[in-house]
């Protein structure tokens, strides 16, 4: 259940790293101090594609058995009504 370690460990890191930016005050939103990159580089993993989304998806299937997305159906292929005659 790798899902849920990626999950929980990216929503710790922001965690703490928002902790820190308040810690630094005006400072932790500086580059000065490597805080807001940490933050925004975090925060891109969880916007990015859903991630975070899809994580939460894959790990509540897992939880309930219940899947939240299907593999689609093969579309059908449509005959042409020239090629009937």
């Amino acid at each position: 259940m790798v899902e849920g370690g990626k999950l929980g460990n990216v929503n710790a890191a922001l965690e703490v790293g928002r902790t820190a930016r308040q810690v630094l005050g005006g400072n932790g939103v500086t580059l000065e101090y490597p805080v807001i990159r940490h933050i925004n580089n975090l925060e891109s993993v969880v916007t990015y594609e859903g991630t975070a989304d899809m994580h939460a998806l894959l790990v509540g299937g897992a939880v309930t058995g219940i899947q939240a997305f299907r593999r689609a159906a093969p579309a059908a292929t449509c005959r042409s009504s020239a090629s009937a005659s």
